[in-house]
Parts: C-alpha cells; sequence; structure tokens
C-alpha cells in the first residue's frame, strides 16, 4: 500500500547540505499498524510527510497504491491525498470553531453536500465518543478529547491511510492509553492502515504489528514487532526495547552470583507463545546432573502472544553445563550466555 524505495531528502540550512532521510526502504502493507520510532532529529516526520506529498525527496520515490505520487499531476494528487488522513501532535484545531465544524472542514473543503456533512459529522462524533461536545469549543476540551476531534476530522473523508505524526506525545498516560484503543478501533472496524512516527516505545508495543527503526536519517532495523521485540540486533534498538521489556539481571542479584564460588553459568532464554509453558528447566533437571536457579525473569505480551525472558543459572561440571547448551540448541531455543 505505502512503497518507500531508496528514499533520501537532503535540506539546504543556512547553506549547509543536512541529510534527513538515507536510502530508507519500506514497504508497509494494508492492515498493517506501521510504527517508526526514533529520537527527535532522526527523521521519521520527515518520512511521514513524504506519503501525502508535504514533503517531496531529493531522491528514491513513494508508492502510494502503486502510483509514484511525485509523479502524478496536482488534480490526481489531490485525489489521493482524500484518502489520506493525518493526526497531529497538537492538534491543529480551530479554536473559533466548535468541534462539530472542525471535524466538518475536510468535507466543506471537498464541496460536499450539506446534509451529508452533517450525516458523516454526527456518525463521526458518535464513532470517537463525542457526541455530547458537538457545541464545545477546542478550549474547553481536555487534550484527549482534542485529539479525538483531530482523528476525527482526519477520518471524515473516508480514508484508506491513517498518518499519526506523534499523535500520542502530548498525552498523558492514560489518555494515551484510550487514544490507542481508538486507532486500534479504527484499524480493526474501518479497515483502515495506520502509519504512526514516535519516541515512545510503549506506542509501538502497544497496537504496531510492524516497526522500523530510525537513527540519524536511516533505517537501522525493522521488522514484526515481535522479532525487533524479542531480538533487537541494533545497540539503538536495544535501547528502546529494554525501555519496556526487562532483559538484565539487577544489581543486587549480581553481587550476589559473584560471590558464588560453584562452577556456573548464566543463560538467558527467551520463550515466546506456546513455548512459554513448555516445562524446560524440569526436563533439564530431571535429564542433566546440573541444578538450576532462577536468578531473573519478566513476561510480557505483544501482539497477543507471550514474551518470557528467563536468567538461569545453570551449576554443575563444565561437560554437564555443555550438554545443557546442547540441549538448548536441539530444541532451538532462543538462548545467550550472560556473564556476570
Amino acid at each position: 500500500m505505502i512503497d518507500f524505495i531508496d528514499i533520501s531528502k537532503t535540506f539546504t540550512i543556512k547553506k549547509q547540505q543536512v541529510a534527513a532521510l538515507q536510502h530508507v526502504s519500506l514497504k508497509v502493507n494494508a492492515g498493517d499498524i506501521f510504527g517508526v520510532i526514533g529520537f527527535s532529529g532522526a527523521g521519521k516526520s520527515t518520512l511521514l510527510r513524504m506519503v501525502n506529498a508535504l514533503e517531496t525527496p531529493t531522491s528514491g520515490r513513494i508508492e502510494v497504491d502503486g502510483q509514484d505520487i511525485n509523479k502524478l499531476p496536482f488534480s490526481q494528487l489531490r485525489q489521493v491525498r482524500k484518502r489520506i488522513g493525518m493526526v497531529f501532535q497538537q492538534f491543529n484545531l480551530l479554536n473559533s470553531k466548535t468541534v462539530y465544524d472542525n471535524i466538518a472542514i475536510p468535507l466543506l473543503l471537498n464541496r460536499v453536500d450539506p446534509k451529508d456533512i452533517q450525516l458523516r459529522v454526527l456518525e463521526l462524533l458518535d464513532f470517537v465518543e463525542l457526541t455530547d461536545k458537538r457545541n464545545a469549543y477546542p478550549t474547553q476540551l481536555s487534550g484527549g478529547q482534542k485529539q479525538r476531534v483531530g482523528i476525527a476530522r482526519a477520518l471524515a473523508t473516508n480514508p484508506s491511510i491513517l498518518l499519526c505524526d506523534e499523535a500520542t506525545s502530548a498525552l498523558d498516560p492514560e489518555t494515551t492509553d484510550s487514544i490507542l484503543r481508538l486507532l486500534e478501533k479504527i484499524n480493526q472496524e474501518l479497515n483502515i492502515t495506520i502509519l504512526i512516527v514516535t519516541h515512545e516505545i510503549h506506542v509501538i508495543q502497544r497496537i504496531c504489528n510492524k516497526v522500523a527503526v530510525m537513527e540519524h536519517g536511516k533505517v537501522i532495523e525493522h521488522g514484526s514487532v515481535l522479532e525487533v521485540f524479542c531480538n533487537p540486533q541494533q545497540p539503538m534498538s536495544k535501547k528502546f526495547v529494554q525501555t519496556v521489556i526487562a532483559d538484565k539481571i539487577p544489581a543486587s542479584i549480581i553481587q550476589v552470583l559473584q560471590q558464588d564460588v560453584r562452577n556456573y553459568k548464566i543463560f538467558m532464554i527467551r520463550f515466546l507463545g506456546e513455548n512459554v509453558n513448555d516445562n524446560i528447566l524440569y526436563h533439564i533437571n530431571k535429564a542433566f546432573d546440573v541444578e538450576t536457579n532462577i536468578v531473573f525473569a519478566s513476561v510480557n505480551e505483544l501482539q497477543q502472544t507471550v514474551l518470557g525472558i528467563f536468567m538461569v543459572q545453570v551449576i554443575g561440571s563444565n561437560a554437564e553445563i555443555q550438554d545443557v547448551i546442547d540441549y538448548l540448541e536441539q530444541h532451538q531455543l532462543n538462548w545467550q550466555e550472560v556473564i556476570v
């Protein structure tokens, strides 16, 4: 549905060339909630604005539904833009207009019949649960309510794509969760593909099925949320993931382990989905002359799939510990040794 093909973008700032994007290639499929994460200046918002041609690439191309949008005449580009809604961090509402009128703006600009405008706006007010706020003004609304108005406005023209530029960054955690639930509802009930850029890994964990990690204008890692969260490869990806999925042994436990004079190794074993319920340690203790001790564990849910991370101390002879390693390999478990 959205295909970024070798995209680069260079800005000239104070006579200096600044590379905002460098050879970015990504594909967003229909039905995805695709998250792009990175710190400020990573290039993620510039990439997002390429989709509706608010920014144009210095090189490369963007295809939306197979069309190179930067080669379209303005009349055709206008039609493509009608299928793309956009939600902003700071809401971008008109304070002089009511909630009803703010939502109606795209329909008025498209010269929709007033009766149809009324039906559509009332439908959207119900969908975003703001029916009782139709005559209120933005200054009378909470941050979450303002963002719901912004989302309703973005949905007014029945888009097939919704772009979200840091849509929850100005909201408190509880309100953020309510907006994320609304975005999930939009994706599932309206079959709208969502591309969201954020610096909040919680947003990616909560609703996205695909993720790309950006740093200095480059995509350094991308894949399914399960793939990236279960086994991040790049330092930046690991830094983000570790803020929501604990995979480090606490310092107090490390101190105790360092005083243990027995022969042992520490293994980090990741269990995914049904494997979480497999009694691996029971089988290891039964099959080998070793003692096992879980020194740390965390359990998380990603895309309705459970990810369990266990730090296991395996105590025994070198030969027996090697047998345990062979067992882990034979059962194709995701594991690695941890040095304390």
